[in-house]
């Protein structure tokens, strides 16, 4: 593992933190503004807000661990855990939205 990917990497991990944090405070936002979701529904809100920066946090963490650690190239595939868990939040929302529409 380089040590300029792995700085690299971190440093967009966290810009991607603070995007995911404005992605799901003005989509939580607007949905719970223009419907009428459920408990249930803004409690997922509600926790997506700080759950999805703090995957990214929590990737770069296990990354930087694991270069520390003399992990292989493989290591940088926790970079992908906030991608996976956005496009669960955006499929979630979409369908949330679409039922609210209807």
């Amino acid at each position: 593992m380089s040590f300029g990917w792995t700085l690299a990497g971190t440093i967009l991990q966290l810009m991607l933190a603070n995007f995911l944090f404005m992605l799901v405070a003005f989509s939580g936002g607007g949905l719970a503004s223009g419907g009428s979701p459920g408990k249930r529904e803004l409690r997922i809100l509600d926790m997506s807000l700080f759950l999805l920066p703090a995957l990214c946090v929590l990737s770069a963490c296990i990354v930087i661990f694991l270069h520390w650690r003399g992990g292989g190239a493989i290591s940088y595939a926790w970079y992908a855990l906030p991608l996976v868990a956005t496009a669960f939040y955006v499929a979630y929302v979409t369908a949330l939205s679409r039922r609210n529409r209807s």
